[in-house]
């Protein structure tokens, strides 16, 4: 699994790369989604209103957003006491949607990704951005005047900030062709890298498991292998046998495994060699930055 933390600009795209990831494959959730969902419980509700009064509710007791802006971003007091009572129950609810399991890439969006502390749990950063005025614009048409958008952003990190602490940055000053070509560049590569392996194989002798271990690396099969001696002890035409094997381990990645595999029974000497592909629940970061310059992904 690879879990990507998605950020960027008001404006600037950050919903429509999630939807092109989506598409493309990847498990996306959104923090606004899940704050939406938040100022549905009464207990935040009540907790806003005793601060802030009756004038943020309609008639039926139900949060009005845009009350709740003009009261948390009119000065720093408010805006830090709106963001202790949302976010930590933002990120618990991610946190627990990430322990629900899976496999493959994970993308959850975050606008205050930097802002509120990048959890340990997100591998990789994404920052999207735009000109200034392209986001003007785009605000614009969703009701966002320049002063809405500047009473938020006061309170955010600067731009060039935030692009030096994300792992990839997006520009979308563009149209949209242009920003489904960059993110399809990028989906590709992330969906690659999400899906490490751990091929292994036992062999018969030493120099039978290096032979297919260097054979297999100098091809950009596989990153690396460990070859270690083991005692197998299996059923073989209705015997018991009991010997010594050499075990090969070698991590790949699944774009790789087809390859990988036929390149392994081409050169073992067993009528029936046994292969064994494991999917990996996680690989550090770095790691996986190695395994894709490595194998030239």
């Amino acid at each position: 699994m690879l879990v990507i933390g998605l950020t960027g600009d008001i404006g600037a795209g950050k919903s429509t790369v999630c939807s092109l990831l989506q598409q493309m494959g990847a498990v996306v959730v959104e923090a606004d989604r899940i704050v939406r969902q938040i100022w549905l419980r009464p207990e935040i509700i009540e907790a806003a209103r005793k601060r802030w009064g009756n004038d943020i509710l309609d008639s039926e007791g139900r949060i009005v957003a845009s009350e709740v802006a003009s009261k948390g971003f009119c000065d720093e007091a408010e805006y830090r006491w709106m963001c202790d009572l949302i976010h930590p129950l933002v990120m618990a609810e991610m946190e627990r949607l990430l322990l629900e399991g899976g496999e493959g890439l994970k993308v959850f969006e975050i606008p205050l990704l930097f802002e509120v502390g990048r959890p340990d749990w997100i591998d990789f950063a994404i920052y999207v951005t735009a000109p200034k005025d392209v986001r003007a614009r785009r605000n614009a048409m969703r009701g966002l005047d320049e002063e809405a958008i500047a009473a938020r952003e006061r309170w955010l990190l600067p731009a060039e900030e935030k692009k030096k602490m994300s792992d990839w940055v997006i520009e979308n000053g563009g149209d949209l062709k242009a920003l489904r070509e960059e993110v399809e560049r990028l989906g590709e590569l992330l969906l690659k890298i999400a899906y490490p392996m751990l091929v292994s194989v036992t062999c018969g002798s030493e120099s039978e498991a290096q032979a297919i271990a260097r054979t297999c690396v100098e091809k950009r099969l596989a990153a690396c292998v460990n070859i270690v001696p083991v005692r197998s002890i299996y059923s073989w035409h209705g015997d018991i046998e009991d010997e010594g094997e050499w075990k090969a381990e070698l991590k790949t990645l699944r774009c790789k495994l087809y390859q990988l595999k036929k390149e392994i029974l081409s050169r073992h000497s067993y009528d029936t060699p046994v292969i064994l592909a494991h999917s990996l629940t996680w690989v550090n970061p770095k790691a996986l930055l190695w395994l894709r310059e490595v194998l030239d992904i």
